[in-house]
């Protein structure tokens, strides 16, 4: 059997991340995109350091046009076009394509006193390239490492003394319970939005491009927002002006709370404040998280036998999964619900540049699932469940499909490991190789038993 064999058929389903728990739309028509021809981006740089760059790429065609942007050291070239053709030949992955109409992404680790180009052009998820090709250039600054002050990581940013942010831990929020709550007291009427960063964050990286990027990123989420569900939402319903709180599911370590600036045009204010470093300690693992650890055999409705090894990761709150496919190199985080004393199973990327052997070189893998009808589901626009491992009345276990009884959420019968290469999607494994949902696991006292 080779090694990489595609054995979905039929066309590729996108999942919105707004669908994740409370179902998404699985019509044959999600996530496909029509072959538009033309598309103009806007490039603009700025915030130039010796070893980063801000770029804002934008466009005011349709927002589910999809889009490449790379940067380059190669200058001299006047030929985007074979750039481009370039760039397309290494290989595009699917966190590679953008279909943000407003973007802003960070470059790092470039080099000081370096000229590059940073380069935009329609593409679509197979590297097919329509529309303009729009590049701009720039040079990065001098080093002033070993400088008067190289290490000041608020530079940029001005504290508000207004505001005062404190990690609360464990509160009630509306009526509910939550493990770890921020509040914020503020004096002024200054808007913001409540953040949380790493210890390590805070100290090593710049807290402006911090804010910047979460900027970028909450405005290209109300726009998918918008769109997907046909709303008018502004970036002044995510801010809040005077007291505030927030709950984050966040977890073990070290970290800081901060309140950040921004505006009702969705703009920096460059205001902050943040709290004392606190931590975060990995609670005791109960007994019923326990005995899912170990050794299970899976056998599908199909009759495929996989034996798989469960592994502690966040005790109460996640264990790894290997062994899946055979293959005991790819790990697969599994979210644990203590409530349901279930397990959740999620798309995921699982690891980057696997080596698949002379022939095939390195790729992404992605952990996906399938449904009755056929078509697999990628997680371009967010993490989606499913299947779920729980207990059995008489004590056993198995693994059933996600959302039974959630209106329009995808029927997904199989779970299997898919590469992209060369922007194209390849399982893995046959078809028939991977188990069917309902799905028994059993202890391997249990299978020989069964097998007798």
């Amino acid at each position: 059997m080779n090694i990489i064999e595609s054995y979905i058929t039929r066309a590729m389903v996108a999942m919105a991340a707004m669908a994740i728990v409370v179902g998404c739309n699985g019509d044959d028509d999600t996530g496909k995109r029509p072959a538009e021809q033309s598309l103009t981006l806007n490039v603009e740089v700025d915030n130039i350091t010796a070893t980063t760059a801000k770029i804002r790429v934008t466009h005011n065609d349709d927002i589910s046009k999809s889009w490449l942007g790379f940067v380059t050291d190669n200058v001299t070239a006047t030929d985007l076009k074979a750039l481009v053709a370039e760039r397309i030949a290494q290989g595009v992955a699917p966190t590679d394509i953008h279909t943000s109409a407003q973007y802003i992404t960070i470059l790092r680790e470039l080099a000081p006193e370096t000229s590059y180009k940073y380069i935009a052009v329609g593409c679509t998820a197979e590297g097919k390239v329509y529309g303009d090709i729009t590049a701009v250039e720039f040079t990065t600054l001098k080093s002033t490492a070993g400088g008067d002050n190289p290490g000041d990581n608020l530079a940029g940013m001005t504290k508000n003394d207004a505001w005062r942010v404190t990690y609360v831990g464990s509160d009630t929020l509306e009526g509910l319970l939550y493990d770890h709550v921020v509040r914020v007291e503020s004096l002024d009427n200054n808007p913001y939005v409540i953040a949380i960063v790493t210890a390590e964050q805070w100290a090593t990286e710049s807290f402006k491009e911090m804010c910047e990027e979460l900027l970028a990123d909450m405005v290209d989420y109300l726009n998918r927002y918008n769109v997907e569900n046909d709303a008018t939402y502004t970036i002044a319903d995510m801010l809040t002006v005077g007291d505030g709180y927030d709950a984050f599911d966040i977890l073990p370590g070290k970290y800081r709370a901060v309140a950040i600036g921004i505006t009702t045009d969705a703009e920096l204010s460059y205001l902050y404040a943040a709290s004392e470093e606190f931590e975060v300690m990995e609670p005791i693992a109960s007994e019923a998280y326990n005995d899912w650890l170990g050794e299970w055999y899976v056998v599908g409705m199909n009759n495929v036998v996989c034996p798989v090894t469960l592994t502690r990761d966040i005790a109460n709150r996640s264990m790894w999964m290997t062994g899946w496919e055979g293959r005991d190199d790819l790990k697969v985080r599994v979210e644990y619900n203590s409530e349901l004393n279930s397990l959740f199973f999620f798309s995921q990327l699982v690891a980057e540049d696997y080596d698949l052997g002379e022939k095939y070189g390195k790729a992404d893998i992605y952990f996906l699932g399938c449904d009755e009808d056929g078509y697999f589901y990628d997680n371009a626009e967010g993490y989606y469940y499913i299947g779920i491992a729980g207990i059995l009345d008489d004590g056993g276990r198995s693994i059933v499909r996600y959302g039974v009884g959630v209106t329009d959420y995808p029927k997904f019968e199989q779970m299997f490991f898919m590469a992209y290469i060369n922007g194209e999607p390849y399982s893995l494994s046959y078809e028939e190789d991977v188990p069917t949902y309902i799905s028994i696991m059993a202890r391997e006292d249990e299978y020989l038993e069964s097998l007798e």
